[in-house]
């Protein structure tokens, strides 16, 4: 095993280049974000107008591809909008001007602009609608209401030279390796002896060519969830002295994360359902909502859900919220509302997912505004 040389023993790193952003990398960055495989197959989503190859300039972020958010994204040349629900919903056999499908589509057609519907997986991913919507109304220590998934969970085990340690443990730490509850760079080190004979051609950090050589080392071993296993790959590569590294990936049989629709939360204080219906509006920033009943007895567990969420209100109730904030209710739902013991409140889709497209905002500008990418929000 041959070892990695640096220039006076230090990483050698170089600028960041400025890349060409296009519709395909803001894609895979979004999909990154929302594991694929959470979301439902039945309904329309990914890259509806435009081709992975097209360059971006700007991207408009909106809860639908209305006149207004499909007259700012044809505003920009090399534009993108992404929004959270789908323009085209079923086969369209015809682009008609006096139909406003057809009339949207068509707009952003001649005007080279791409349209990508978020996959549902953006509610139930971390960080995604659900767990926006829920902090955005002060829920504390939340769960999922209904888990459909359990993200894969790996152990990477990295032998590293004593002196390197930190800056391994801190790079593994911060691209996503380590992280148990809310404890993070969490580790197991075990001291042990290294062998390695570097051949021709090698160049050695440590030992000399032709010469079988034995060193001390520390194997750092962590846990990592699937979607940042590549990540922290490459950053353990990236300041590891050795030429060659030598690390193990295991997959666990502990359950990871879990994925699903829906997030329960305690309330700070027992309220009563005027104050929490105060709350959702002056949070969400809405003037109206719909409820299904007026209780009098307080509310101390709070549900909530972005988007349409069909049964629901089953989950809410048997889970004992006292309420349930939905972005969207069937007839069934709203009928068991009305004799059961958790109230319904339909905020709408648009203020139902408004926090978690602010989040996206604020992710695609860290990620891709070094790039000189714009990013505008119609909401």
């Amino acid at each position: 095993m041959s070892r990695r040389s640096r220039e006076n023993g230090e990483p050698v790193t170089s600028r960041r280049r400025q890349r060409r952003v296009s519709v395909g990398a803001v894609t895979e960055f979004l999909e990154y974000l929302a594991p694929s495989g959470l979301a439902s197959p039945d309904e329309p989503h990914g890259l509806q107008i435009g081709a992975p190859t097209d360059p971006v300039r700007t991207a408009v972020i909106a809860p639908m591809a209305t006149f207004d958010a499909v007259s700012m994204a044809a505003a920009h040349r090399h534009s993108m909008l992404i929004t959270a629900a789908p323009l085209i919903s079923e086969p369209m056999t015809a682009v008609r001007r006096d139909d406003p499908i057809g009339t949207r589509v068509a707009h952003l057609i001649e005007r080279g602009v791409a349209l990508y519907v978020l996959p549902n997986s953006f509610a139930a991913a971390p960080g995604g609608f659900d767990d926006s919507l829920a902090e955005r109304l002060g829920l504390a220590a939340t769960s999922v209401l209904r888990p459909t998934a359990y993200e894969q969970l790996f152990k990477i085990a990295v032998p590293t030279p004593p002196d390197a340690c930190d800056a391994v443990l801190r790079a593994a730490s911060e691209a996503g390796a380590g992280h148990v509850g809310n404890y993070s760079h969490c580790s197991f080190q075990t001291p042990g002896t290294g062998t390695f004979l570097p051949n021709e051609g090698a160049r050695p950090h440590i030992g000399t060519v032709g010469k079988l050589e034995r060193t001390p080392e520390v194997r750092i071993e962590m846990i990592v969830q699937q979607r940042e296993l590549q990540g922290v790959i490459a950053a353990v590569l990236d300041v590891h002295p050795y030429e060659e590294v030598a690390y193990d990936v295991y997959a666990l049989r502990n359950p990871g994360t879990p994925y699903g629709r829906g997030r329960l939360g305690e309330l700070p204080l027992n309220v009563s359902l005027n104050t929490v219906l105060a709350q959702v509006q002056d949070a969400l920033g809405v003037k109206s909502i719909r409820c299904s009943q007026m209780p009098d007895y307080p509310i101390s567990r709070l549900a909530a859900a972005s988007g349409q969420c069909d049964g629901m209100v089953s989950l809410a109730e048997r889970a004992g919220a006292g309420a349930l904030v939905v972005g969207g209710a069937s007839l069934q739902d709203w009928m068991l509302a009305e004799n059961g013991a958790t109230v319904l409140i339909d905020v709408g889709f648009s203020a139902s997912v408004g926090p978690g497209l602010q989040r996206l905002v604020k992710q695609l500008v860290k990620t891709f505004e070094p790039d000189m990418m714009d990013v505008m929000s119609c909401m």
